[in-house]
């Protein structure tokens, strides 16, 4: 296998860069395969982080297709929202790099399709930057995740084992099939108090207290 790849995106300043550091504790500690952790950001000066600027001026959520620029993955990749949290080992979701893999959307909005919260691909797969058409499609679409769907329709692969904490978690604790939980929309999940996450979300709260200064983010604006 080439090189893999773990990805982040954080544009604009919804995220403390502690999400960041973050991410990239968890990613270590559950990830046992050879890899490089990369973040297109506007952010500068991330010690110990390998940043990539935007390659295109989208704002929110809409760069994260930035990650299939022809320039930007070029190998077997993972992709991680800033806000998961990371609970169990994660190295069978390597297998799912052949293709583009996400979990299946379980918003009781019931719109299906993917949920980008997690992804997975091969690298050298353009087909989503090169289809995306900034800015009409942001204009008629809510999100990243309706357009992959849209464009993908079935022609995608379904990640197991990652979870909303909002609909399988909140007050029940952690299902014995979990390995990523996805924080979409609130609370995030410095926010939660729930002792048994609490154990997982240290690194986190402990990354946010010490990167309570202000950033340069310079060229975009909005969230991740």
């Amino acid at each position: 296998m080439d090189n893999l790849t773990v990805w982040c995106v954080c544009v604009g300043n919804k995220y403390n860069v502690g999400y960041i550091y973050a991410l990239r504790g968890m990613v270590k500690k559950y990830l046992t395969i050879p890899h490089e952790f990369k973040c297109i950001t506007t952010y500068e000066n991330l010690e110990g982080i390998t940043t990539v600027k935007p390659p295109v001026p989208w704002h929110t959520w809409w760069q994260k297709l930035a990650l299939f620029h022809p320039r930007v993955s070029t190998g077997p990749s993972l992709y991680f929202d800033l806000d998961v949290v990371i609970v169990n080992n994660i190295d069978y979701l390597v297998e799912y790099t052949n293709k583009f893999s996400a979990p299946a959307n379980w918003a009781v909005s019931g719109h299906g399709g993917i949920q980008s919260s997690v992804m997975a691909w091969s690298g050298n797969w353009s087909l989503p930057y090169d289809s995306f058409k900034y800015p009409s499609d942001t204009e008629r679409l809510w999100g990243d995740q309706e357009f992959l769907t849209e464009l993908l329709v079935n022609d995608w692969q379904k990640l197991p084992g990652v979870v909303s904490y909002k609909y399988h978690c909140r007050g029940k604790g952690l299902p014995d099939n979990a390995a990523v939980l996805a924080f979409h929309g609130l609370p995030n999940p410095h926010e939660v108090t729930e002792n048994w996450l609490l154990s997982y979300t240290q690194i986190l709260h402990s990354h946010i207290r010490n990167n309570m200064h202000d950033y340069s983010s310079k060229d975009l604006s909005g969230t991740d």
